[in-house]
């Protein structure tokens, strides 16, 4: 019985014992796949995380301003490729061995470590303008520095520096030529404006505020732009010049414009053109250039009275000169006529001929037409009117140099010259007068 009894006693430790193995070694087994699953969502982890850092990676470089890494002590970790081609790098190697100071101007380096640095450490960040150079030929960057400290997600630990840095020098030459132009229009003697489709004033140069009486230090925004126009012209621009510009684009012409201050009325030659959005092409305000026409009429006045006066002063000398009437002695004028006469010229004959007889008290006076190429009718009559008036005066007329085409001109016409003294030649006629006189 004790032997069957300790016999049993040691198969139930046998059995013990290899149960607690078992268990031991399931618990192991576990203990091992649980290592396994750690292992693998470490992995998982790491993939994912490496993953995160490629498509990171990426987006940096896909950046177009200079995103760079560095060490607290300034070291540069990383400068992706927009920050490389900014300074000069070409390949991303170059970055290694780089610290912050390398990027910046010599002379800007004190106000690196003095100035920026500082504030960085207290304050986490600084941002402001500032000058990177081009390493390879060492030519100045102006750029707009951003600067952050890195710090660990959980601890707040402090772990690198990161920059976000762009380049200013485009949008500096842009600001630089914007303000030529706005210094180029401010500087212009014209009235340049520009207003929205309602006709609310956006811009208007000083000239153009100074045109129209408005205070050239307010604020003109939102104007309205009719106002600076008589009622006639308001009237005029909504309803004709506006659907011009919209449909055409441009309008040019005269427009009167008034004086907000004294209300009065001035003519302007007045070019408006459409204002369309760059990218879109909407019609999104009209511009207008506007030159005041007051000193240009007023010149233009002055040139046609001018001119008018010229005329009456060539007129009346070229009326003299066609009708000269030479003195040959104190009773005798001698009249030459040259050219054609027609009926315009022979009544200043008659005006220039009777004035100068009653003048001189002459008693004869000579029509020398050796010069005339033809005799019409109205001037035939014109030369008999002349010498009954210059007989009804007292004097005689002599008619000299009466060629043979004229002679036949006269015969043809039916004038008889029987009561007018005849010569062949002015000298004759003169041998003719002396006696009389």
């Amino acid at each position: 019985m004790n032997g069957c009894s300790e016999g049993r006693s040691e198969d139930r430790g046998s059995l013990e014992a290899l149960s607690r193995r078992i268990a031991a070694l399931e618990e192991q087994v576990a203990l091992q796949e649980r290592t396994i699953e750690a292992l693998r969502a470490k992995e998982t982890l790491l993939e994912r995380m490496e993953e995160e850092r490629i498509l990171m990676t990426a987006a940096l470089e896909c950046c177009t301003d200079f995103v760079g890494i560095a060490s607290l002590e300034g070291e540069a970790i990383f400068v992706n490729t927009a920050g490389r081609k900014l300074v000069g790098l070409e390949r991303a190697e170059q970055v290694q061995g780089t610290v912050m100071s390398d990027y910046v101007m010599p002379e800007d380096i004190p106000r690196l470590l003095e100035e920026i640095v500082p504030i960085l450490m207290t304050e986490g960040h600084w941002e402001g303008e500032f000058r990177f150079r081009h390493m390879p030929t060492g030519e100045p960057i102006a750029v707009y520095y951003s600067i952050y400290v890195v710090r660990h997600p959980e601890t707040g630990a402090p772990l690198a520096l990161a920059t976000v840095t762009r380049d200013l020098r485009a949008a500096k030459r842009e600001a630089e030529e914007r303000q030529q132009m706005i210094a180029a229009v401010e500087a212009c003697a014209d009235f340049i404006g520009i207003c929205t489709l309602d006709g609310r004033t956006i811009y208007c140069n000083a000239a153009g505020r100074r045109l129209i009486g408005y205070d050239v230090d307010a604020d003109m925004r939102g104007f309205d732009v009719t106002k600076v126009l008589t009622p006639e012209a308001t009237r005029f621009f909504v309803q004709d010049i506006i659907p011009v510009i919209l449909e055409t684009g441009c309008w040019k012409g005269e427009l009167e414009f008034r004086h907000l201050e004294t209300g009065e009325a001035f003519p302007t030659q007045y070019n408006a053109f459409l204002i369309k959005d760059q990218e879109t092409g909407q019609p999104i305000g009209i511009g207008a250039v506007t030159r005041d026409l007051r000193a240009a009429k007023q010149v233009e006045e002055e040139r046609r009275q001018y001119a008018d006066e010229i005329i009456r002063a060539q007129a009346a000398m070229l009326a003299e000169l066609s009708t000269p009437l030479i003195p040959i002695s104190d009773h005798a004028v001698v009249m030459p006529l040259i050219g054609m006469v027609d009926e315009a010229r022979a009544e200043r004959v008659l005006d220039s001929l009777l004035s100068g007889v009653a003048a001189r008290s002459a008693k004869v006076a000579i029509l020398d037409i050796t010069g005339v190429a033809t005799v019409d009718a109205a001037a035939a009559d014109a030369l008999l009117r002349a010498a009954r008036a210059v007989r009804l005066l007292g004097a005689e007329v002599v008619l000299t140099g009466i060629r043979a085409e004229v002679a036949q001109a006269l015969i043809g016409l039916g004038v008889d010259l029987g009561n007018i003294v005849t010569r062949s030649t002015l000298q004759s006629g003169i041998a003719f007068a002396m006696r009389r006189v």
